[in-house]
């Protein structure tokens, strides 16, 4: 397939007989996507099978749902009967609702630990120990620069910045977000909404539908958390909120893994039944794509999947080295999918445009992002996209707004929450200085402006482990 996509793109190059070529190219793309997707399923879903019998009872339902509705489709799709594509995107949507809901348990938790990890120092014997501020200020220095990388460079600082005292004004911290923004200004829009975006998501100023109902221990210990006074905070006070931020930690790790198998399966699954639906030349397909055929059927069919596994070991036998070589020959043909897309598509048909818009979606359930918006794609949209521009008014904007949401968070939390806060969003933010000597200074500044003994310690505890690792 790689032989001739390289001829049929030369030949859309050419503009030799435009349409069929990009038909022909187009096809042979649908029967990688196929082949990859079967095979990926065929390796992944007993895996995901296992986890489901071992999900705890309380959370056990509603996955058992999500993959009877998964093994009817792939069912329907292995023996040819018609599938409902529709009712696999709505597992899909209801996933990524999840998701964001844990992730902003994960946002929202991160603050409080934060706040606790500043309180531990009080209940723990230091033998009056002391934090030497300039000499540990040097040693962050020259641990920064070690490297020449400036994405390294930048990282290390970000690490730093999150454990250091936050100690400078609102409006100091409106500035640096001020300035991160503008460096997206005469990008696209999209870069700089996400940037935004994940700025909101850090400082928790708008929960996800689902925050309350869907985990109702998550929320609870949530609310524990956040109704704390960590000014007067006691010992066993401190230990029980320690506990609660564990076990809170705990059943986000458990759903966040299993929800991740679940939505790698769905992604492949939809791959399947997208490009089931176009035209596929089963000359085309290895061997092994009939192995794991049988496999998903196998296990999509079977009452107990640990009899159906029974046969296939030998069914795996055929599956070795498969889903490389399926990588290999999409990772080539995509490539040629967005050169069309961008130089060849203007006198296109609108089957050749539905057929491309199609190849993108699956494309963007390939990607390293499970949960991308496919959303825009799973309509007749225009194959060509338009990026549009942000301006200065644009990013203006998006200023306005961000000041305006941090203004009434920070009006409703306590002073430590809000220094939390920020540390979280600052770690995000590009690096904000204009010297390596600025850099320096400002280690040196937030340590010694921090007077509270027990909090520099901790930090320069964390600042170690960092150096350390």
């Amino acid at each position: 397939m790689k032989r001739e996509g390289k001829i049929l793109l030369t030949d859309i190059k050419a503009g030799r007989d435009t349409e069929l070529s990009t038909k022909k190219y187009f096809d042979n793309l649908n029967t990688a996507f196929l082949n990859y997707s079967v095979t990926k399923l065929s390796l992944n879903y007993f895996t995901l099978k296992e986890m489901a019998e071992a999900k705890k009872a309380e959370y056990k339902t509603e996955f058992d749902t999500f993959l009877s509705d998964i093994d009817t489709e792939i069912s329907n799709a292995m023996n040819q009967r018609e599938t409902d594509i529709g009712k696999i995107l709505k597992i899909r949507d209801s996933i990524t609702g999840r998701m964001r809901v844990l992730t902003a348990y994960t946002d929202a938790f991160e603050i409080y630990e934060y706040i606790l990890n500043r309180k531990e120092g009080t209940f723990m014997p230091s033998d009056d120990e002391e934090v030497d501020i300039y000499d540990l200020a040097a040693r962050m220095y020259e641990f920064v620069f070690s490297d020449n990388d400036k994405v390294i460079v930048n990282s290390k600082i970000q690490s730093f910045v999150a454990q250091l005292p936050v100690r400078m004004t609102k409006q100091r911290f409106y500035d640096i977000i001020s300035a991160s923004l503008d460096i997206y200004k005469g990008g696209e829009r999209k870069s700089v909404d996400n940037f935004a975006l994940s700025i909101e998501n850090a400082a928790c100023i708008s929960m996800p539908d689902g925050f309350e109902a869907l985990y109702p221990d998550l929320y609870k210990a949530y609310r524990t958390l956040k109704e704390a006074d960590y000014k007067e905070l006691r010992k066993e006070e401190f230990e029980e909120l320690s506990g609660v931020l564990s076990d809170a930690t705990e059943i986000i790790n458990e759903n966040v893994t299993d929800f991740l198998m679940l939505q790698e399966i769905v992604n492949d699954t939809l791959i399947m039944l997208y490009s089931m639906g176009r035209d596929t030349d089963n000359d085309k397909l290895p061997e092994s794509y009939d192995s794991a055929c049988t496999i998903i059927k196998g296990i999509a069919e079977c009452e107990d999947i640990y009899e159906a596994a029974v046969d296939f070991d030998k069914l795996f036998v055929n599956l070795e080295g498969a889903q490389e070589d399926a990588y290999e020959t999409l990772s080539f043909l995509v490539s040629g999918l967005y050169e069309i897309r961008e130089g060849y598509m203007e006198d296109a048909s609108d089957e050749n445009v539905s057929y491309g818009n199609m190849l993108v979606r699956c494309d963007l359930l390939t990607s390293n992002s499970l949960f991308a918006d496919i959303e825009a794609e799973n309509n007749d949209t225009p194959f060509r996209v338009v990026n549009e521009t942000a301006d200065a008014d644009y990013i203006k904007g998006l200023k306005d707004r961000l000041a305006e949401e941090f203004d009434k968070v920070f009006a409703e939390v306590s002073k430590v929450e809000k220094r939390s806060i920020m540390a979280k969003v600052l770690a995000l933010v590009p690096v904000f200085f204009n010297s390596q000597q600025e850099i320096k200074d400002y280690f040196e500044y937030t340590l010694s402006r921090c007077n509270d003994k027990d909090e520099l310690l901790c930090c320069s505890r964390l600042i170690e482990e960092i150096m350390e690792d």
